[in-house]
C-alpha cells in the first residue's frame, strides 16, 4: 500500500508540474496545444516592482488585484518587466560590475511570490529582464559595450535567478530585452547582413537615441540566452521587437535579425538563439489625425507570411493605436489567422497607446473558451 500511495503521489507530481514548451511552430502545456493570450501589465512602479524590499512594500497587493481580475477575464498569460532600465536592480558595483541580483537580496523572493500567486490564478508568466524602447542607466548600458561586465551579470543575477525560478510551472520564458531596436544604430551599412542596419532606413528605430550597433545588442541576446540554457535548457526565451521590421526576411524593409545564424555570428554561442519570436505593432499617424497600419503589420497580414519557423506573438497593440479596430476583434484576428498569442498593452493604463483595462478585459475574454486550430485559451498548470 505504502509504495502504491508513493507511486500515485509521484505520478500527481509528474503531472502537475507542467511547463510551456514549443513543437514548430506551436506552444503546448503538458501536452496539450495551446494559444497565449493575455496582457502585458507590464509594471505597477516602472523598474521597481521587485528587489530590494520593493515588492512587498509597493506592488504585491496591486499586482495580485491585477493578476485575479486577468484569470476572471479568461487570460492565460502576461507579461512582466524587472530590471527595465537598470536604476533599482541588478546590483551593480562603483565600477558597473554586477554583484547579485539586488543589493538586499529579495529579488529572486519577490519574483518567486509573484510567479506561486500568478500559478494560482493559471496565469504564466513572461519575465522581460531590459528595455530598450527608452534609454537605460549608463551602467545598464554599458553591458552593452562592456562584455566583461556582461558576463558578471551572467554569472552574479541571471544564473541565480534562472537556477531558482527556472522549473516554475508558471514560468512561461524570460524575454531578454523589449524593443532593442530601439537602441540600434539605424541606416549603419555592415558587410555582414546580420549587422547591417540599412533595411531599417526610416522605419523609426532607433527612436531611443543610443546608436548601439546591430552586433552588440544582438551579442548581448546571445550570451543571456546562452546563459539561461546552460542553467535549464528547458526554459524558453523570445525578444520582443517594436515592430515586423526586424524579425522577418519576408516583407519590404525589413530583416530577421533574430534568426539563429545572426545570433551566433554576434556572440558565437552556440545555445544563445530564440525559441519564439514576439512583434509589437501600432498604428501611424496621418498628418489629419487618422491612423493606419503599415501594410506588413501583423493585422493587415497572416502570421505565416513573414516566413518564420517557430511560434509568433503579438506581443503588444492596444484598438487605441489601431485602425479603429474592436478589441475583442483584434483578439479574435490574432488567434484565427496564424499567431500564437496576443498579448494587449498594458493593465496600468498609462500612456498614448494602452487601452482600459475593461477594454483589455473584453478582449481577453472574447476568445477565453476557444480551442481551435490555434489552440486551447484556458487550461491548467
Amino acid at each position: 500500500m505504502f509504495k502504491l500511495a508513493t507511486l500515485l503521489l509521484c505520478c500527481w507530481v509528474s503531472l502537475s508540474a507542467g511547463r510551456l514548451t514549443v513543437s514548430g511552430r506551436d506552444f503546448y502545456y503538458n501536452g496539450q496545444k495551446v494559444f497565449l493570450s493575455g496582457v502585458n501589465i507590464a509594471w505597477n512602479s516602472y523598474g521597481y516592482d521587485f528587489g530590494n524590499g520593493q515588492y512587498a512594500a509597493n506592488s504585491k497587493s496591486t499586482l495580485e488585484s491585477w493578476l485575479t481580475r486577468i484569470d476572471a477575464n479568461g487570460g492565460n498569460s502576461v507579461r512582466m518587466w524587472l530590471h527595465v532600465d537598470g536604476a533599482n536592480t541588478p546590483a551593480f558595483d562603483s565600477n558597473g560590475y554586477v554583484t547579485g541580483p539586488d543589493n538586499t537580496g529579495t529579488m529572486i523572493s519577490d519574483m518567486r511570490s509573484f510567479l506561486d500567486f500568478a500559478q494560482s490564478k493559471n496565469l504564466m508568466v513572461i519575465f522581460v529582464l531590459w528595455n530598450g524602447a527608452e534609454r537605460p542607466q549608463e551602467k545598464a548600458l554599458n553591458l552593452l559595450y562592456d562584455y566583461s561586465k556582461l558576463q558578471t551579470y551572467i554569472d552574479n543575477a541571471l544564473k541565480p535567478m534562472v537556477t531558482a525560478l527556472g522549473n516554475h510551472p508558471a514560468l512561461a520564458a524570460w524575454e531578454i530585452m523589449n524593443e532593442p531596436e530601439g537602441l540600434v544604430l539605424n541606416n549603419q551599412y555592415n558587410s555582414d547582413a546580420c549587422f547591417d542596419t540599412t533595411p531599417l532606413k526610416d522605419t523609426g528605430a532607433g527612436f531611443a537615441y543610443t546608436n548601439v550597433p546591430m552586433q552588440n545588442i544582438l551579442t548581448f541576446v546571445n550570451w543571456q540566452a546562452d546563459a539561461i540554457k546552460q542553467v535549464n535548457s528547458a526554459c524558453l526565451v523570445t525578444v520582443g521587437s517594436w515592430s515586423e521590421h526586424a524579425q522577418t526576411d519576408s516583407k519590404a524593409q525589413s530583416r530577421n535579425y533574430y534568426k539563429d545564424s545572426c545570433l551566433k555570428a554576434a556572440g558565437n554561442r552556440n545555445s544563445g538563439k530564440l525559441d519564439f519570436y514576439q512583434m509589437h505593432t501600432y498604428s501611424n499617424e496621418d498628418g489629419q489625425g487618422n491612423q493606419y497600419w503599415n501594410p506588413d503589420a501583423p493585422f493587415k497580414v497572416t502570421g505565416s507570411s513573414y516566413g518564420l519557423d517557430k511560434p509568433l506573438v503579438v506581443g503588444e497593440f492596444a484598438s487605441v493605436c489601431s485602425e479603429g479596430d474592436d478589441i475583442g476583434n483584434m483578439f479574435q484576428y490574432v488567434y484565427d489567422n496564424g499567431y500564437q498569442g496576443a498579448w494587449s498593452w498594458h493593465y496600468l493604463e498609462q500612456g498614448k497607446c494602452t487601452d482600459s483595462q475593461e477594454a483589455q478585459n473584453f478582449g481577453m475574454t472574447r476568445i477565453k473558451d476557444q480551442n481551435g486550430n490555434a489552440g486551447a485559451v484556458t487550461f491548467p498548470l
